[in-house]
């Protein structure tokens, strides 16, 4: 055997982690610390598409990327929004509702995750403080 024929694959393996970028779980969803503040509402539906749940605006057809109260658990074909105080509400994709809070610039996203969702999903991230059906 050559003399550091076993240094290539570890030289190889540390290219492929040493940039910290890794891919968004599957059914990872962008939560934050719950907080009521309420600057917009809209009706619309979830979609997960491309690694990433999104609520299209139905009047202004706006793609936002909710970040959800933590405690809020998405399952592939559902979401259990946890509001704190209340009792858990499954909603599921394609479900028409109506979500308020405030929107953010990526920039006030809290977490190591966020600049994930922000490269991965792009959209406006939409702090969401309250989801109901639209009904």
């Amino acid at each position: 055997m050559r003399p550091f024929a076993w240094l290539l694959p570890l030289v190889i393996l540390a290219g492929c982690v040493s940039n910290g970028v890794q891919p968004l779980l599957p059914q990872e969803i962008a939560t934050a610390p719950y907080h009521g503040i309420s600057t917009a509402s809209a009706a619309g539906t979830l979609a997960y598409e491309d690694g990433c749940l999104t609520f299209r605006d139905d009047a202004h057809q706006t793609v936002w990327v909710p970040v959800w109260p933590h405690g809020t658990v998405y399952n592939g074909t559902s979401l259990i929004f946890h509001e704190p105080g209340r009792a858990d509400q499954p909603f599921v994709l394609g479900q028409e509702i109506r979500i308020s809070g405030q929107p953010l610039d990526w920039s006030a996203v809290p977490g190591p995750r966020a600049p994930l969702f922000a490269r991965q999903c792009g959209g406006v991230p939409f702090a969401v403080a309250d989801v109901r059906p639209a009904d």
